[in-house]
């Protein structure tokens, strides 16, 4: 199981406990206290290695490793220098790169979905879970979908991640009963959090073994998602016999890092061996505490909360650009005449900086997810047109979406702190979602776009 803070914590109690001795030695001494005893091992430093390498192939950070060895400056090490680290049987080893692609439940076309996804050759797939959709009387649960469409995945081989969102009307009855009407689709966590423990619970156990990881929620930080409303004195109704704008949302990492630590006990009570990935957060630029709150600002909160004690790795979102993967922020690139003014839309700078958030924090050693990102086009055949505000969709051809997917997903394999992507998406057209269509692998009209055959034909090999 991959928690790695808690394997840093347990390495420093064994350094606390049993290791003592081994700072009043000189390095070369220290490393004989590596015996077949020991959590220890001795590693002799190779060509190009770093502390920050090492420290990575063995699961824990720089900062355990200084400690461990003694060493002041991480620049004096070199090649032929015999350290400690934690034995490599004593630590979890991470997976190769994820190749992900998401997909909708499609009950009318569960094989199909499962052999385009044999076809593409990925190693990991996602699904949406609406909570409202699996549990929407009280106690009372309808898998028969998502049953499907989890075996038939299985059956291909995949790694599963399930994004599990959306609590039913009957966990926050007193929250939507007085919302106004223009905010009553919204989503949001349910007004007992320990709800969603025991749904999350009964998911993780009937999934043991099968399903191998749970993002927690979906986008928090927008009001969308984290409709929590709070009302100074009672709602009252205008005129119009609707309920006006409540005085706050309970939008914040305070809020959501307290519904994912009651889901991670849950998910790890009931399968341990499930990883536990944090929301995908949506990418913007401004806050204002009720419709958004932005990215960094969320995320290095979150982490001040605690989060990396709850979590396997950090999900992150790219989306919303029709500007080249290859780019950095913030020259207009050819054909684009909007979504291309922050470095949020460009998928060379989102990456490194959710990194050095989790850098700053002394959290380095934690796997980012891309749990989505993809390019959407108004090529091919879809469901609808473009709302206003998603000008941006039309910027893209197929060919050119094609291009970036592959372009992104060499990009990202260079970044040895990201342990998946997940592309969005195969068959949103499919099930009807018009906006997912626009990304869709597979068009309204059943014809595969250009980028499925790009994606497909991507190395998908595990690096040496």
């Amino acid at each position: 199981m991959r928690h790695f803070p808690g394997f840093v914590f347990i390495l420093m109690l064994a350094l606390a406990g049993a290791g003592i001795a081994l700072a009043q030695e000189t390095l070369p001494e220290a490393t004989t206290a590596a015996d077949n005893a020991s959590p220890f091992a001795v590693y002799e430093f190779q060509p190009g290695d770093t502390l920050y390498s090492i420290a990575k192939r063995h699961h824990t950070t720089v900062e355990v490793l200084q400690a461990l060895n003694r060493i002041t400056d991480p620049n004096l090490v070199y090649v032929g220098t015999r350290i400690l680290v934690p034995k490599i049987a004593d630590v979890p080893e991470l997976p190769a790169f994820g190749f992900g692609i998401q997909v909708y439940p499609d009950a009318a076309g569960t094989a199909a979905t499962a052999s385009q996804v044999a076809q593409l050759g990925v190693n990991w797939v996602k699904i949406d879970v609406p909570w409202a959709s699996i549990e929407p009387t009280a106690g009372r649960f309808d898998y028969a979908e998502l049953d499907a469409a989890v075996a038939a995945l299985d059956a291909v081989g995949v790694r599963i991640l399930l994004n599990v969102y959306d609590a039913p009307a009957w966990s926050r009855r007193s929250y939507t009963a007085t919302l106004n009407k223009l905010l009553q689709p919204y989503s949001g966590p349910p007004e007992d959090l320990n709800d969603f423990g025991a749904f999350m619970a009964n998911l993780a156990a009937r999934y043991v073994g099968v399903v191998d990881a749970y993002e927690i929620w979906k986008a928090p930080n927008l009001l969308k998602f984290w409709t929590a409303p709070v009302y100074h004195q009672p709602p009252k109704r205008n005129a119009d016999g609707d309920y006006g704008i409540p005085d706050e949302i309970q939008l914040g990492a305070v809020y959501y890092v307290r519904l994912l630590q009651i889901a991670y006990d849950a998910v790890k009570s009931a399968d341990s061996d499930a990883l536990v990935i944090t929301a995908g957060l949506a990418p913007v630029g401004f806050s204002d505490s009720y419709n958004a709150i932005d990215t960094g600002t969320f995320l290095n909160n979150m982490l001040l909360r605690g989060a990396a004690d709850f979590s396997d790795g950090i999900g992150a979102i790219f989306g919303a650009s029709a500007v080249p993967p290859t780019l950095l922020c913030c020259q207009r690139p050819a054909g684009v005449d909007s979504h291309y003014e922050s470095f949020l839309q460009y998928f060379l700078e989102i990456l490194p900086f959710y990194h050095a958030v989790l850098t700053q924090n002394n959290l380095g050693h934690l796997p980012i997810f891309v749990t989505q990102a993809g390019w959407g086009t108004t090529d091919g055949a879809n469901l609808a047109i473009p709302a206003d505000g998603f000008e941006w969709l039309a910027y893209t051809s197929e060919d050119e979406q094609a291009l970036y997917v592959t372009q992104a997903y060499e990009e990202v394999q260079k970044l040895e702190y990201v342990a998946a992507m997940f592309l969005y998406n195969l068959n949103g057209c499919a099930v009807g979602d018009a906006e997912a269509c626009f990304f869709s692998l597979i068009d309204a009209g059943e014809t595969a776009r250009p980028a499925f055959a790009a994606y497909q034909m991507i190395e998908k090999q595990p690096p040496g």
